[in-house]
């Protein structure tokens, strides 16, 4: 993601570097933005390039003080995800939290108290948690979607790269084209100057919300998410050990009587609707709907968009998935 790095550090907040280094961060990089489908053998998800939640999460602190230079603001959205457990989402499907997606935000406050780095860092730099805990608390770093905000832009632009969408010229012309300004309701947000930018923009992005639930998503992170509970119900692994890298948790699975479960995930290579199938699952439907300066919002100017976000929105995910895998065959079957 070093292409996607030059873009946001034109601007780079040096004051985070000691941060970076605390152990809270560090182990982001162990975390991937895919939730584990990597790991599978599906021949896209398999492909792409690691784009981790260390990543980011410095993309996000770099883009909130390109438009606002407020270190606060910048600090919760560089912790932002920092109680992120392994496999990311994965944990809200055990939750049974899939259609918010939300369980992975609550121990933030909690991790930043027992981090003596960041501690030490925030009382040399004269700022509480509580000023940085909470990046729901800066409209910039976050806001009621489909509003544009800094974390929804960011791992945007970082998966329509590492995606291959878009290339990078592409992506410098949706952030250069990006100002501050108030939106309908008086308060300020992240906002196109023109419109065929914003929505050539907005499209780009729905193509990635579609990935975030297609079919292989849900039942791959279902598949991975009851594999989670098994160990969870054996005493394999404990909720605290989602705190450790992937690889970690992994080598965990492979030294346990899941070994092989953990090697069927891995062959998992596609799946099919069948009314015979193992997972049913609905997901969070991803998109923005950005405003433009001086013109609203996307929906409100372009009908093709509008019609696509609605047909969207009212999928239908209700029917029965069959996974497909390596040598043809899983353990359940």
């Amino acid at each position: 993601m070093s292409e996607l790095e030059r873009i946001y550090q034109n601007e780079y907040p040096d004051f985070i570097n000691p941060y970076l280094k605390s152990k809270s961060m560090q182990r982001l990089k162990g975390v991937d933005m895919n939730c584990g489908l990597r790991f599978t053998s599906h021949a896209g998800f398999s492909s792409y390039g690691s784009y981790t939640r260390y990543e980011h999460s410095v993309g996000v602190g770099c883009i909130i003080w390109h438009f606002t230079h407020d270190k606060k603001q910048t600090l919760a959205g560089l912790f932002h995800d920092i109680s992120t457990r392994a496999f990311s989402h994965v944990i809200d499907f055990v939750k049974r939290d899939y259609l918010t997606q939300e369980s992975t935000e609550d121990e933030t406050k909690q991790i930043l108290f027992q981090d003596k780095v960041i501690m030490n860092q925030l009382i040399m730099d004269g700022i509480s948690v509580d000023e940085v805990s909470d990046y729901h608390i800066y409209p910039i770093a976050d806001n009621d979607s489909p509003k544009l905000s800094s974390d929804r832009l960011e791992y945007t632009l970082g998966n329509l790269l590492n995606y291959r969408k878009c290339t990078i010229n592409d992506i410098e012309r949706y952030y250069q084209d990006l100002i501050v300004e108030r939106n309908e309701e008086g308060i300020q947000e992240i906002m196109f100057q023109h419109v065929d930018i914003a929505e050539e923009f907005a499209f780009a992005a729905l193509s990635c919300g579609m990935i975030y639930s297609c079919d292989f998503d849900r039942y791959g992170m279902e598949k991975l998410a009851t594999l989670l509970r098994k160990a969870f119900q054996e005493h394999i692994l404990t909720e605290d050990d989602l705190y450790l890298s992937e690889i970690d948790v992994i080598q965990k699975l492979n030294n346990s009587v899941l070994q092989d479960d953990w090697k069927e995930y891995t062959r998992l290579k596609d799946v099919i609707k069948d009314s015979a199938g193992d997972i049913m699952v609905d997901a969070k439907k991803r998109y923005i709907d950005p405003c433009v300066n001086k013109y609203g919002r996307v929906t409100n100017f372009s009908a093709a968009f509008k019609n696509a976000v609605n047909e969207f929105r009212y999928t239908d995910y209700h029917y029965l998935m069959k996974g497909i895998y390596l040598n043809g065959y899983s353990i359940c079957c």
